[in-house]
């Protein structure tokens, strides 16, 4: 059958001339796999830019039970980025984040809450004007919610140190990435009351702390979660505020 429903692109895999495969994160069907006909010229019914990763869109599925790859055969643009495409660390949030959801997201059913948190991210981020720089951070924290594992909120003076495997806080200290010092577990502490629409300022060392923190929680809580090809991109931008 036919469906219209709103997406997110998050990666595409070229396999033709004018056929590609490509990782949607839809409202109505969660992750999909769809083949699409694109081209550049006046007839193409498809245009290779309208499917790019980061653009969010509306599409026309056939959506097969039982098929992995699904056909997709009408796009229109919902939202057009302003700063997003042109601010190098807008650019580079956007692009972190893209990967990271592309590498985290498997299951295929719908979660309207992660698709509108998704929208709203790169919608906020394109129109920020300043305090955008740690929106990765926050993101990330808020996502394990919707990915099984938000860390449980317990640290006091008797259970200061975060356990990476156990997902909260424990009294004695384990070595990273099993666990986080004194320092790492009260940052990651202070997550909890902030957020994208409330965030603290946090120092340079702070920020790339806490990003290894929160990949390395990732990955003991996702088996065979692979490096992502853009942390070292957010590395070097850090470096270059």
């Amino acid at each position: 059958m036919l469906y219209t429903t709103q997406g997110i692109v998050l990666h595409n895999i070229k396999y033709a001339d004018k056929k590609i495969i490509s990782k949607i994160y839809t409202r109505d069907f969660g992750l999909i796999s769809a083949n699409i006909n694109i081209g550049n010229g006046p007839k193409a019914k498809i245009k290779s830019g309208i499917i790019q990763p980061l653009t969010q869109i509306e599409c026309v599925v056939s959506v097969k039970e039982n098929k992995d790859i699904q056909q997709l055969s009408e796009v229109k643009c919902l939202f057009v980025y302003t700063d997003l495409q042109a601010n190098f660390s807008k650019l580079c949030i956007a692009q972190f984040l893209n990967e990271v959801l592309y590498k985290c997201l498997k299951e295929q059913t719908p979660n309207e809450d992660l698709f509108e948190l998704v929208c709203h991210t790169y919608q906020w981020l394109d129109k920020a004007v300043d305090g955008y720089l740690d929106t990765h951070i926050y993101f990330l924290f808020e996502l394990t919610k919707h990915l099984g594992f938000y860390p449980i909120n317990n640290r006091d003076k008797n259970t200061p140190y975060f356990d990476t495997l156990e997902g909260k806080f424990q009294q004695s200290v384990k070595s990273f990435p099993l666990g986080f010092d004194f320092w790492q577990s009260e940052l990651f502490s202070n997550l909890f009351s902030h957020s994208l629409s409330n965030q603290k300022k946090i120092t340079r060392s702070e920020r790339l702390a806490l990003l290894d923190c929160l990949l390395h929680y990732y990955k003991m809580q996702i088996p065979g979660l692979m490096d992502m090809k853009s942390y070292q991109v957010m590395q070097e931008m850090v470096n270059d505020m």
